[in-house]
């Protein structure tokens, strides 16, 4: 039975290890935005009772002399550390949206919408791996929007559904 609770202390452990190095990779990734975006994962109330949570339960098993799943609940801790820290925008080499980075040659298209309630903002929607993705970014920064992505062999679409 010990050797199933090892097994999955590593297993959870070894998630969130790769939830961390995706982290580290968008904000490594991030230092490149030429244009970027207003929005990015802000903390949230759930955030900080979920690391208080993790803290805890590290505490109590340190408490108890049960070392295993320590690994485990620091690498969580540190991912939602890490995730608070990531930003989205446009670099040279592709588009970064959160954790997700996507190359020139996947996106189809994009539309540039300006935004009603902020007239300091427009919004650019962009169509690649079959999803639509969301920047919102200063309207000083249409005309550079409009050349990188023209540079890049990315078409004005009419419509991104």
């Amino acid at each position: 039975m010990e050797v199933w609770i090892f097994i999955l202390a590593f297993v959870i452990f070894l998630g969130f290890a790769i939830a961390v190095a995706v982290c580290i990779s968008a904000i490594r990734q991030q230092n490149n935005l030429v244009i970027r975006s207003r929005i990015h994962r802000k903390t949230k109330g759930v955030d900080i009772i979920f690391a208080n949570v993790g803290l805890v339960i590290f505490a109590v098993l340190l408490n108890f002399h049960y070392y295993m799943f320590i690994p485990a609940i620091l690498a969580f801790v540190l991912m939602i550390v890490l995730s608070t820290k990531v930003r989205s925008g446009i670099t040279n080499e592709g588009v970064l949206v959160g954790t997700t980075f996507i190359d020139w040659e996947f996106i189809k298209g994009y539309k540039l919408v300006d935004n009603q309630e902020d007239s300091n903002i427009v919004v650019l929607k962009i169509r690649a791996n079959r999803k639509q993705y969301v920047l919102v970014c200063n309207r000083s920064d249409r005309k550079n929007i409009n050349e990188i992505m023209k540079a890049n062999g990315v078409k004005l679409i009419e419509t991104v559904r």
